[in-house]
């Protein structure tokens, strides 16, 4: 998801028992009307300007913001689906709107790298895409364990609650790290200059069952084992694949988890509106890993919750929590 990800002690995600539909509450005074231009990709690092989700920001006071968004309706790769914006887009806002901040606001230089601990964030199961154009949203921001620097954020933790109108539609947050490109450059060695090895890429689960428009977009590949796959990314596919990175990105792996608990649960729909993802280390190139999903118990009536677990060698790399609505039969 962001330039780097992970660092062992990062915070555990939030548990099953927080995960419940958000509650709306009134809103806040409304924040001047601002422009829908996207802000410059490089400042929420997206390599491509399509991709970029935040429009526009202001301070408030120490440590608080409101920032704007847009939730594309005709995304080729996050496009709503059967009436519901797509899962990771709430997930997706909040790193873009944390990288923009420290950047904007805390002076965090350009080619600094972010480390994310974690990203947890719950939406509102009910809200579904309204309209032909794209979905506006505001944010507002509030920053706490705020470490600098050298006059710069050194880490600070996000936490967010997105509202579309008067209607909350996602709360969330994130911890983040900053290092410098010097400190990056130790700490990942000749892995630093790591790409994908060129080679024929495994099968998919039938995209039907992932929740993918296209093969494309299947991120998983059958190992004959219940409940585990191989990932797999499709070569220089346009939004999950960042040229840049050393290391497999974390949307990769973000949706690699939904699907996963997807598959597992199904022919029974699996939509989260809650998701909890604690990153261990680095997802690296040149070896497999592994997916694995199970069901958990869930302490809230009427919900179902998953497990899924990222592997390289053994050890973990992700860790997520989904939470779905169980439907009406």
């Amino acid at each position: 998801m962001s330039d780097t990800l992970q660092v062992s002690g990062a915070v555990r995600p939030a548990t099953r028992r927080q995960a419940q539909p958000v509650r709306n509450h009134p809103a806040p005074a409304p924040a001047r009307r601002t422009a829908v231009t996207p802000v410059p990709r490089e400042l929420v690092h997206r390599p491509r300007a399509e991709d970029v989700l935040i429009t526009a920001w202001r301070r408030l006071g120490p440590g608080r913001f409101t920032v704007t968004a847009r939730w594309p309706h005709d995304h080729h790769y996050l496009a709503p689906r059967h009436g519901r914006h797509h899962v990771l887009l709430a997930g997706e806002t909040i790193r873009q709107a944390g990288l923009l901040l420290s950047h904007a606001e805390f002076d965090v230089p350009l080619g600094h790298h972010f480390i994310l601990g974690d990203l947890v964030y719950t939406t509102d199961p009910d809200y579904h895409v309204a309209g032909e154009g794209p979905t506006r949203l505001t944010i507002g921001v509030e920053c706490s364990r705020t470490r600098m620097r050298a006059g710069m954020l050194a880490g600070s933790r996000f936490d967010m609650t997105l509202r579309d109108g008067d209607r909350i539609v996602a709360r969330g947050h994130s911890h983040v790290n900053v290092t410098s490109p010097a400190v990056y450059r130790r700490l990942r060695g000749e892995r630093l200059t790591a790409r994908r090895a060129p080679g024929p890429l495994p099968g998919a689960v039938p995209p039907e069952l992932t929740g993918s428009a296209a093969d494309r977009d299947v991120l998983l590949s059958p190992t004959g084992h219940p409940g585990r796959w191989r990932l797999r990314i499709a070569p220089g596919h346009a939004t999950v694949v960042n040229p840049a990175n050393d290391h497999i990105p974390g949307l990769a792996l973000l949706d690699a988890a939904q699907q996963a608990a997807r598959v597992l649960t199904a022919p029974e729909p699996f939509v989260p509106y809650a998701f909890a993802t604690e990153f261990r280390r680095y997802a690296e190139h040149g070896a497999p890993c592994l997916i694995e999903a199970h069901r958990l118990p869930t302490a809230v009536p009427g919900t179902a919750a998953v497990e899924v677990t990222g592997t390289q060698h053994g050890e973990p790399v992700f860790v997520s929590t989904l939470t779905a609505v169980v439907p009406h039969r």
